[in-house]
């Protein structure tokens, strides 16, 4: 029987647990590819509390948190907003992060967006992969990384 896949928006309820996962990506150098904002407990502390209109999201699997997500922007004043997505490396490679993708494009609906943007390393190639395979196009270059659309 499949592990029950659950998504979770952020609150205080997760800082522990998600400060454990940002820990885990730092000190396992996984954040080449990944690096929005520290991964610290701090930072896991300021989204806990979060209230705002950007949304963070856990992946978990049997309680445990195997992916982090977040569709942001909104707070300062964009009508666009940025995907980014991370699944852990122990994770990866099980259909878990398209089924993120879907779960956050329906997030972006809900909150009345036309267009989701990202920006991915052109040496990620297995995120770039993924990317084109859910829609997402890809015109131009910022500051090393491509820029990739997807319209809701």
């Amino acid at each position: 029987m499949p592990n029950k896949i659950r998504y979770s928006r952020i609150d205080s309820s997760w800082i522990d647990k998600l400060a454990v996962f940002f820990e885990r990506i730092h000190t396992g150098s996984e954040d080449k590819f990944f690096h929005p904002h520290p991964f610290n407990r701090e930072k896991a502390k300021e989204l806990g509390h979060h209230q705002g209109g950007d949304l963070y999201f856990v992946q978990t699997m049997e309680k445990e948190i195997c992916g982090y997500g977040m569709l942001r922007g909104w707070d300062e004043g964009y009508q666009t907003p940025s995907l980014g997505i991370f699944i852990h490396s122990d994770h990866r490679g099980k259909g878990l992060g398209k089924n993120f993708m879907v779960f956050l494009h329906e997030q972006a609906k809900r909150k009345r967006a036309k267009k989701i943007r990202l920006k991915v390393y052109p040496e990620n190639t297995d995120a770039i992969h993924l990317y084109q395979k859910l829609g997402y196009s890809f015109s131009k270059k910022e500051h090393g990384q491509l820029i990739g659309c997807f319209v809701l």
